[in-house]
């Protein structure tokens, strides 16, 4: 297809040198492409705000990225994985005595042209069969929940890379479709359908439950395996739907009465976005602390994509709470912890954090993070061998800019391999004969053993950690979850 240039300019009235140092910085917020950016240094992750032009409106684009280029008060670099892959250039100029114009350069590649058609409404090409076993991805590379996916698709990609090193499927190349959801549920359904008409043998879906469920509505009886990979509310459905992922039970019973004892903590304030996974959570939650004697003194939702969080947080401090359980996601979560900390909750309430992974928790900044706790599958700094190689790899196939791995991310590889196994295992791919096969799977993952009894209970170690600079300290194992089946085949 090609490449595309885009190109943004402001006019600042300050000096360049000034201009460049308030870069990212609360000072700076509201110009400057609306840029968060912690600490200026290599490495740092960026938010920006692209602007595009569309219709004779003004719309803009929020791209995640880093920084991987500084020259001091001339230009920044910054490398970005959503909504598409690519890298923004800003050179500052001088404008005139104390005026600096920043130009701000793109180049869209394939993936990033297609992302923005589709974005302005224009259809995707479907690309005509060419014998490969292909496989959907669906993902928020867009919308509030992008904060969490970021690495999902790379890991789904180096998945697939893997499964062709080794032969493909059934002697065919496997080639991976990646779909944005944009963090709504509509246009998950859409983009189900799509991959759908482009032979997808199965979808995978790393993203909200919301879309999960518009996905299934959308592709509905055809018996296709549907997979949730990433940690979800549970619930049942028909046998071609899994639900892998962590369980909020499960990561409520492994955390809370630790953080209890150790903060003598007992009163609890529930806060979640507006939508089935926190309600499903905290229904969860709700009977896991019931059978300790916790009461809950307050509950609150609020709709997907919330940026102010002052008048929640000062509900909170009056409501008597010294513990807090979130289930926010993506950049909610990021902006009611950033906002916690600067409105001084942390010194009155701990909080456990039932979606904070790497790529959240990086977001959210060292300070906002510092002290959070939460339970998931899969952490970097888990120690063994299969995880050090996996993450080497990782880091070989996209880079030192690439975003880290999470839990999210790496239950998405998961999820392809599990499927490529099941195919591989009945020697063909015929739907139900897949499905009924994934019904009984182990394999030995990066994040350990897990095992799979039936769609819905999926097995797997827990892991209790701690926010801490650069990453998550990890305590004692906290415990296993879900139902051990018997006899399974292993990968």
């Amino acid at each position: 297809m090609g490449s595309v240039v885009l190109a943004a300019e402001e006019s600042i009235g300050a000096a360049p040198e000034e201009v460049f140092d308030l870069f990212g910085t609360d000072a700076g917020a509201g110009w400057l492409f609306d840029a968060e950016c912690d600490l200026l240094t290599l490495g740092s992750v960026v938010t920006m705000n692209l602007p595009l032009g569309r219709g004779g409106r003004r719309e803009t684009v929020q791209v995640l990225g880093r920084i991987a280029g500084l020259v001091p008060n001339r230009q920044i670099v910054v490398s970005h994985d959503q909504p598409w892959r690519g890298r923004l250039r800003m050179v500052f100029e001088s404008a005139g005595p104390r005026a600096t114009r920043v130009r701000l350069t793109a180049h869209v590649e394939d993936g990033g042209i297609e992302w923005l058609a589709r974005r302005a409404g224009w259809p995707a090409p479907e690309p005509p069969s060419d014998g490969t076993h292909r496989i959907g991805l669906i993902t928020s590379l867009s919308g509030p929940a992008a904060v969490s996916t970021i690495a999902c698709d790379h890991l789904a990609e180096m998945a697939v890379n893997e499964i062709n090193a080794d032969g493909g499927i059934l002697g065919r190349p496997v080639r991976l479709f990646v779909a944005d959801d944009a963090t709504d549920p509509q246009v998950g359904a859409m983009e189900a359908r799509r991959l759908r008409r482009m032979g997808c043998r199965v979808l995978i879906a790393s993203a909200t439950s919301a879309t999960f469920t518009g996905i299934q509505h959308a592709v509905g009886n055809t018996g296709i395996p549907l997979v949730h990979a990433v940690i979800n509310e549970g619930g049942a459905g028909p046998g071609h739907v899994f639900r892998l992922g962590e369980r909020p039970g499960d990561q409520v019973r492994a955390a809370a009465g630790r953080l209890m004892k150790e903060t003598g903590g007992r009163n609890w304030f529930f806060i979640g976005d507006d939508y089935s996974w926190s309600h499903g959570a905290h229904h969860a939650a709700r009977g896991v602390l019931a059978e300790s004697g916790n009461d809950v003194v307050d509950e609150h939702y609020v709709p997907l994509g919330t940026r102010d969080f002052a008048p929640i947080i000062e509900r909170i401090e009056k409501s008597g709470a010294d513990l807090v359980l979130s289930t926010l996601a993506g950049a909610d979560e990021v902006a009611f912890q950033r906002q916690s900390l600067a409105m001084g909750l942390r010194d009155r309430c701990r909080t456990l954090s039932l979606l904070l992974d790497e790529s959240t928790r990086e977001r959210m900044g060292d300070r906002a993070a510092a002290g959070l706790w939460t339970s998931l599958g899969y952490f970097q700094q888990l120690p063994s061998q299969r995880n050090k190689e996996f993450l080497a790899e990782y880091r070989r196939s996209f880079g030192r800019w690439a975003p880290p791995v999470s839990s999210m991310a790496e239950s998405t590889y998961a999820a392809v391999h599990l499927y490529a196994a099941a195919v591989r295992a009945v020697r063909g791919d015929d739907s139900a004969q897949v499905v009924r096969e994934l019904h009984r799977l182990r394999a030995d993952l990066p994040r350990g053993e897990v095992e799979l009894a039936g769609p819905h209970a999926f097995r797997q170690q827990l892991h209790l950690a701690e926010a801490s600079p650069g990453g998550f300290k990890v305590l004692d194992p906290a415990r296993s979850s879900g139902v051990i089946p018997r006899h399974n085949p292993s990968i």
